[in-house]
Protein backbone atom coordinates (compact mmCIF):
# COMPACT_ATOMS: atom_id res chain seq x y z
CA UNK A 1 0.00 0.00 0.00
CA UNK A 2 1.20 3.59 -0.71
CA UNK A 3 -0.67 5.31 2.35
CA UNK A 4 -2.22 8.25 3.45
CA UNK A 5 -1.79 11.55 2.92
CA UNK A 6 -3.50 13.59 6.32
CA UNK A 7 -3.82 17.55 5.42
CA UNK A 8 -4.70 19.50 8.28
CA UNK A 9 -3.04 16.90 10.69
CA UNK A 10 -3.65 19.26 13.75
CA UNK A 11 -5.35 17.95 17.22
CA UNK A 12 -8.42 16.53 17.14
CA UNK A 13 -9.68 14.78 13.77
CA UNK A 14 -6.31 15.02 12.23
CA UNK A 15 -4.64 13.29 14.30
CA UNK A 16 -7.12 10.82 14.87
CA UNK A 17 -7.56 9.58 11.59
CA UNK A 18 -3.83 9.85 10.72
CA UNK A 19 -3.67 7.08 13.59
CA UNK A 20 -6.62 4.89 12.29
CA UNK A 21 -4.99 5.06 8.90
CA UNK A 22 -1.41 3.78 10.90
CA UNK A 23 -3.24 1.13 12.84
CA UNK A 24 -4.05 -0.58 9.46
CA UNK A 25 -0.32 -0.43 8.50
CA UNK A 26 -0.50 2.41 5.99
CA UNK A 27 2.64 4.70 5.79
CA UNK A 28 1.34 8.60 6.34
CA UNK A 29 2.26 11.85 5.36
CA UNK A 30 1.28 14.69 7.53
CA UNK A 31 0.35 18.23 6.36
CA UNK A 32 0.20 20.75 8.42
CA UNK A 33 1.24 24.57 9.16
CA UNK A 34 3.48 24.55 11.90
CA UNK A 35 6.24 22.65 13.13
CA UNK A 36 4.74 21.87 16.41
CA UNK A 37 1.85 20.22 15.60
CA UNK A 38 3.64 18.07 13.56
CA UNK A 39 5.68 16.48 15.84
CA UNK A 40 2.77 16.07 17.98
CA UNK A 41 0.82 14.28 15.39
CA UNK A 42 4.12 12.01 14.30
CA UNK A 43 4.48 11.56 18.30
CA UNK A 44 0.87 10.38 17.87
CA UNK A 45 1.38 7.88 14.90
CA UNK A 46 5.09 6.61 15.13
CA UNK A 47 4.07 4.10 18.06
CA UNK A 48 2.00 2.35 15.43
CA UNK A 49 5.60 1.77 13.64
CA UNK A 50 4.08 2.85 10.31
CA UNK A 51 6.97 5.14 8.30
CA UNK A 52 5.83 8.52 8.61
CA UNK A 53 6.60 11.89 6.93
CA UNK A 54 6.19 15.45 8.52
CA UNK A 55 5.44 18.10 5.51
CA UNK A 56 4.95 21.78 6.84
CA UNK A 57 3.19 24.25 4.19
CA UNK A 58 -0.05 26.76 4.56
CA UNK A 59 -2.91 25.00 2.45
CA UNK A 60 -3.79 28.21 1.16
CA UNK A 61 -0.22 28.63 -0.64
CA UNK A 62 -0.94 26.59 -4.02
CA UNK A 63 2.98 25.83 -4.98
CA UNK A 64 3.97 25.25 -1.44
CA UNK A 65 1.07 22.56 -0.74
CA UNK A 66 1.80 20.63 -4.62
CA UNK A 67 5.61 20.71 -3.58
CA UNK A 68 4.63 18.74 -0.19
CA UNK A 69 2.74 16.66 -1.88
CA UNK A 70 5.08 15.50 -4.09
CA UNK A 71 7.31 15.21 -1.44
CA UNK A 72 4.98 12.81 0.04
CA UNK A 73 4.35 10.52 -3.56
CA UNK A 74 8.22 10.69 -4.04
CA UNK A 75 8.62 8.74 -0.43
CA UNK A 76 5.96 7.24 -0.19
CA UNK A 77 4.28 6.68 -3.53
CA UNK A 78 0.82 8.00 -4.97
CA UNK A 79 -1.22 7.84 -1.75
CA UNK A 80 -4.31 5.40 -1.68
CA UNK A 81 -6.27 7.96 0.55
CA UNK A 82 -5.78 11.38 0.44
CA UNK A 83 -7.56 13.59 3.75
CA UNK A 84 -8.29 17.51 3.27
CA UNK A 85 -8.83 18.05 7.11
CA UNK A 86 -8.17 21.87 6.92
CA UNK A 87 -9.92 24.83 7.92
CA UNK A 88 -10.57 28.49 9.24
CA UNK A 89 -12.92 28.05 12.23
CA UNK A 90 -13.58 31.60 13.05
CA UNK A 91 -16.88 33.38 14.01
CA UNK A 92 -18.16 35.67 11.94
CA UNK A 93 -21.62 37.33 11.15
CA UNK A 94 -22.58 38.66 7.40
CA UNK A 95 -21.10 42.23 6.99
CA UNK A 96 -18.14 41.72 9.79
CA UNK A 97 -15.63 39.81 7.59
CA UNK A 98 -14.24 41.87 5.17
CA UNK A 99 -13.85 40.42 1.38
CA UNK A 100 -10.31 39.78 1.66
CA UNK A 101 -10.90 37.95 5.18
CA UNK A 102 -13.66 35.32 3.21
CA UNK A 103 -10.84 35.18 0.82
CA UNK A 104 -8.02 33.93 3.07
CA UNK A 105 -11.34 31.87 4.51
CA UNK A 106 -12.37 30.36 1.11
CA UNK A 107 -8.85 29.82 -0.12
CA UNK A 108 -8.24 27.17 2.71
CA UNK A 109 -11.70 25.84 3.47
CA UNK A 110 -11.88 24.79 -0.14
CA UNK A 111 -9.24 26.12 -2.93
CA UNK A 112 -6.95 23.73 -0.70
CA UNK A 113 -8.81 20.50 -0.94
CA UNK A 114 -9.65 21.10 -4.89
CA UNK A 115 -5.50 22.06 -5.12
CA UNK A 116 -4.95 18.66 -3.54
CA UNK A 117 -7.97 16.54 -5.40
CA UNK A 118 -6.26 18.40 -8.61
CA UNK A 119 -2.52 17.37 -7.81
CA UNK A 120 -3.33 14.23 -7.31
CA UNK A 121 -6.50 12.43 -8.31
CA UNK A 122 -5.68 12.37 -12.25
CA UNK A 123 -2.80 9.78 -11.26
CA UNK A 124 -5.45 7.72 -8.92
CA UNK A 125 -7.66 7.82 -11.66
CA UNK A 126 -5.32 6.75 -14.55
CA UNK A 127 -4.35 3.38 -11.40
CA UNK A 128 -7.94 3.26 -11.44
CA UNK A 129 -8.53 3.57 -7.35
CA UNK A 130 -7.96 5.72 -4.55
CA UNK A 131 -10.35 7.88 -1.78
CA UNK A 132 -10.46 11.86 -1.59
CA UNK A 133 -11.93 12.41 1.30
CA UNK A 134 -13.26 16.29 2.87
CA UNK A 135 -14.03 17.43 6.41
CA UNK A 136 -16.84 19.05 6.25
CA UNK A 137 -19.23 20.24 8.76
CA UNK A 138 -22.20 23.00 9.27
CA UNK A 139 -25.00 20.67 7.51
CA UNK A 140 -27.21 23.79 8.09
CA UNK A 141 -26.20 27.16 7.38
CA UNK A 142 -24.96 29.39 10.72
CA UNK A 143 -25.10 32.69 10.33
CA UNK A 144 -22.99 33.33 13.49
CA UNK A 145 -20.00 31.56 11.25
CA UNK A 146 -20.77 33.05 7.83
CA UNK A 147 -17.59 32.10 6.19
CA UNK A 148 -16.92 28.85 7.57
CA UNK A 149 -20.83 27.87 6.63
CA UNK A 150 -19.93 29.14 2.73
CA UNK A 151 -16.70 26.86 3.28
CA UNK A 152 -18.70 23.83 4.19
CA UNK A 153 -20.83 23.95 1.40
CA UNK A 154 -18.27 24.72 -1.14
CA UNK A 155 -16.73 21.27 0.62
CA UNK A 156 -20.05 18.88 -0.31
CA UNK A 157 -20.18 20.72 -4.16
CA UNK A 158 -16.73 20.07 -4.35
CA UNK A 159 -17.04 16.65 -3.49
CA UNK A 160 -19.50 15.85 -6.22
CA UNK A 161 -17.59 17.94 -8.81
CA UNK A 162 -14.99 15.25 -7.91
CA UNK A 163 -16.73 12.08 -8.54
CA UNK A 164 -18.29 13.41 -11.53
CA UNK A 165 -14.96 14.04 -12.86
CA UNK A 166 -12.96 11.12 -11.31
CA UNK A 167 -15.57 8.62 -10.04
CA UNK A 168 -16.04 6.19 -12.84
CA UNK A 169 -12.48 6.12 -12.99
CA UNK A 170 -12.69 4.02 -9.67
CA UNK A 171 -11.51 7.41 -7.14
CA UNK A 172 -13.95 7.62 -4.16
CA UNK A 173 -14.97 11.27 -3.35
CA UNK A 174 -16.54 11.96 0.03
CA UNK A 175 -16.82 13.85 3.09
CA UNK A 176 -17.70 13.61 6.65
CA UNK A 177 -19.81 15.77 7.84
CA UNK A 178 -19.12 16.74 11.62
CA UNK A 179 -22.50 18.05 13.22
CA UNK A 180 -21.03 19.48 16.18
CA UNK A 181 -17.83 20.25 18.47
CA UNK A 182 -15.02 17.94 18.12
CA UNK A 183 -13.71 16.90 21.55
CA UNK A 184 -12.86 13.43 23.51
CA UNK A 185 -15.26 11.59 25.56
CA UNK A 186 -18.26 13.72 24.15
CA UNK A 187 -20.73 12.35 21.16
CA UNK A 188 -18.19 14.15 18.59
CA UNK A 189 -15.06 11.90 20.06
CA UNK A 190 -12.43 12.43 17.17
CA UNK A 191 -11.57 8.47 17.55
CA UNK A 192 -15.07 7.78 16.12
CA UNK A 193 -15.22 10.40 13.49
CA UNK A 194 -12.25 8.71 12.63
CA UNK A 195 -14.04 5.87 11.63
CA UNK A 196 -16.10 7.04 9.04
CA UNK A 197 -12.74 7.79 7.28
CA UNK A 198 -11.95 4.14 7.37
CA UNK A 199 -14.76 3.12 6.46
CA UNK A 200 -15.94 4.97 3.36
CA UNK A 201 -12.14 3.89 2.29
CA UNK A 202 -13.04 0.66 2.49
CA UNK A 203 -16.61 0.95 0.38
CA UNK A 204 -16.61 -1.33 -2.26
CA UNK A 205 -17.46 0.85 -5.53
CA UNK A 206 -21.12 -0.17 -5.69
CA UNK A 207 -21.78 0.88 -2.36
CA UNK A 208 -19.83 4.06 -2.22
CA UNK A 209 -21.54 7.26 -0.08
CA UNK A 210 -20.48 10.21 -1.08
CA UNK A 211 -21.31 12.13 2.49
CA UNK A 212 -21.28 10.95 6.26
CA UNK A 213 -23.40 12.52 8.74
CA UNK A 214 -21.85 12.55 12.51
CA UNK A 215 -24.43 14.10 14.61
CA UNK A 216 -24.71 13.60 18.14
CA UNK A 217 -25.81 9.86 19.90
CA UNK A 218 -28.49 12.24 21.59
CA UNK A 219 -30.21 13.55 18.82
CA UNK A 220 -33.94 12.76 18.32
CA UNK A 221 -34.70 10.21 16.20
CA UNK A 222 -35.83 11.00 12.91
CA UNK A 223 -37.70 7.70 12.42
CA UNK A 224 -39.32 7.85 15.81
CA UNK A 225 -41.10 10.98 15.01
CA UNK A 226 -42.03 10.05 11.74
CA UNK A 227 -43.37 6.65 12.90
CA UNK A 228 -45.42 8.12 15.92
CA UNK A 229 -47.41 10.86 13.73
CA UNK A 230 -47.97 7.12 11.35
CA UNK A 231 -48.98 5.54 14.10
CA UNK A 232 -51.63 8.60 15.15
CA UNK A 233 -52.81 8.61 12.05
CA UNK A 234 -53.29 4.85 11.25
CA UNK A 235 -54.77 4.41 14.44
CA UNK A 236 -57.27 7.21 13.75
CA UNK A 237 -58.48 5.80 10.43
CA UNK A 238 -56.56 8.64 8.52
CA UNK A 239 -55.53 7.47 4.99
CA UNK A 240 -54.91 10.93 3.64
CA UNK A 241 -52.88 12.19 6.32
CA UNK A 242 -50.81 9.21 6.57
CA UNK A 243 -50.21 9.20 3.38
CA UNK A 244 -48.86 12.86 3.63
CA UNK A 245 -46.20 11.58 5.88
CA UNK A 246 -44.27 10.14 2.41
CA UNK A 247 -42.65 11.72 0.02
CA UNK A 248 -44.60 12.65 -3.69
CA UNK A 249 -42.70 9.98 -5.77
CA UNK A 250 -42.34 7.42 -2.63
CA UNK A 251 -42.32 3.62 -2.89
CA UNK A 252 -44.47 1.24 -1.12
CA UNK A 253 -44.98 -2.33 0.19
CA UNK A 254 -46.92 -3.36 2.69
CA UNK A 255 -47.89 -6.67 3.74
CA UNK A 256 -49.63 -7.50 0.12
CA UNK A 257 -46.57 -7.22 -2.47
CA UNK A 258 -47.86 -5.43 -4.90
CA UNK A 259 -45.32 -2.48 -5.53
CA UNK A 260 -47.06 0.73 -5.08
CA UNK A 261 -45.66 4.63 -5.98
CA UNK A 262 -47.34 7.88 -4.84
CA UNK A 263 -49.47 9.09 -2.00
CA UNK A 264 -52.74 8.48 -3.88
CA UNK A 265 -51.88 4.85 -4.17
CA UNK A 266 -50.64 5.15 -0.65
CA UNK A 267 -53.75 6.29 0.69
CA UNK A 268 -55.60 3.69 -1.17
CA UNK A 269 -54.08 1.17 0.38
CA UNK A 270 -54.86 2.34 4.06
CA UNK A 271 -58.30 2.87 3.02
CA UNK A 272 -58.65 -0.64 3.16
CA UNK A 273 -57.33 -1.87 6.32
CA UNK A 274 -60.09 -2.34 8.31
CA UNK A 275 -61.40 0.46 10.56
CA UNK A 276 -60.68 -0.58 14.40
CA UNK A 277 -57.35 -1.66 13.69
CA UNK A 278 -54.19 -0.07 15.95
CA UNK A 279 -50.30 -0.31 15.69
CA UNK A 280 -47.92 -0.23 18.28
CA UNK A 281 -44.05 0.59 16.93
CA UNK A 282 -40.76 -0.17 18.71
CA UNK A 283 -38.18 1.61 16.28
CA UNK A 284 -35.17 -0.52 16.35
CA UNK A 285 -32.33 1.48 14.92
CA UNK A 286 -31.32 3.98 12.24
CA UNK A 287 -28.14 5.46 10.52
CA UNK A 288 -27.68 8.66 8.82
CA UNK A 289 -27.13 8.17 5.14
CA UNK A 290 -26.42 11.37 4.79
CA UNK A 291 -27.19 15.01 6.22
CA UNK A 292 -31.09 14.71 3.74
CA UNK A 293 -31.19 10.89 4.20
CA UNK A 294 -31.72 8.27 7.03
CA UNK A 295 -32.46 4.84 7.29
CA UNK A 296 -33.72 2.03 9.62
CA UNK A 297 -36.03 -1.12 10.67
CA UNK A 298 -38.76 -1.04 13.20
CA UNK A 299 -41.22 -3.67 14.77
CA UNK A 300 -45.03 -3.11 14.30
CA UNK A 301 -47.44 -4.99 15.70
CA UNK A 302 -50.90 -4.94 14.19
CA UNK A 303 -54.13 -5.73 15.96
CA UNK A 304 -57.02 -6.21 13.95
CA UNK A 305 -60.81 -5.03 15.00
CA UNK A 306 -61.28 -8.63 16.52
CA UNK A 307 -58.05 -8.32 18.93
CA UNK A 308 -56.00 -11.01 16.68
CA UNK A 309 -52.37 -10.14 16.39
CA UNK A 310 -49.93 -9.48 13.43
CA UNK A 311 -46.45 -8.37 13.30
CA UNK A 312 -44.28 -7.49 11.43
CA UNK A 313 -40.68 -5.62 10.47
CA UNK A 314 -40.78 -2.38 8.51
CA UNK A 315 -37.86 -1.33 6.65
CA UNK A 316 -37.29 2.75 5.88
CA UNK A 317 -35.62 5.29 4.18
CA UNK A 318 -37.04 8.74 5.20
CA UNK A 319 -35.74 11.75 2.99
CA UNK A 320 -35.33 15.65 4.48
CA UNK A 321 -37.52 17.69 1.76
CA UNK A 322 -37.53 21.98 2.30
CA UNK A 323 -37.02 20.84 6.41
CA UNK A 324 -39.46 18.63 7.04
CA UNK A 325 -38.58 14.49 6.74
CA UNK A 326 -40.92 11.77 4.83
CA UNK A 327 -40.70 8.54 3.65
CA UNK A 328 -39.29 7.66 0.90
CA UNK A 329 -39.14 4.01 0.91
CA UNK A 330 -41.39 1.67 3.25
CA UNK A 331 -41.47 -1.79 3.01
CA UNK A 332 -43.09 -4.47 5.59
CA UNK A 333 -42.28 -7.65 6.02
CA UNK A 334 -44.20 -10.32 7.77
CA UNK A 335 -42.48 -11.75 11.23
Amino acid sequence: MSGAVIIGAGPGIGQAVARRFAREGYPIALVARGEETLRAAARAVERSGVPVLTLAADCADEDALRAVLDRAVAEHGLPDVVVYNAAIVQADAPGELPARGHLEAWAVNVVGALTAADHLAPAMAQRGSGSILLTGGMPEPKWQYTSLSLGKAGVRTLVRILDQRYGDAGVHAASVTVDGPVAPGTDFDPDDIAEHYWRLHGQPRQRWEHEVLHTARSAPSVLAGLLDAWQSAFDRHQPAEMASLFSPDALFQGISPSLRRGREEIAAYYADVPEGTTARVDVLGEARLSERLVSGFADVTFTGPTGEDRQVRLSIVAENREDAWLIRQYHAAPL
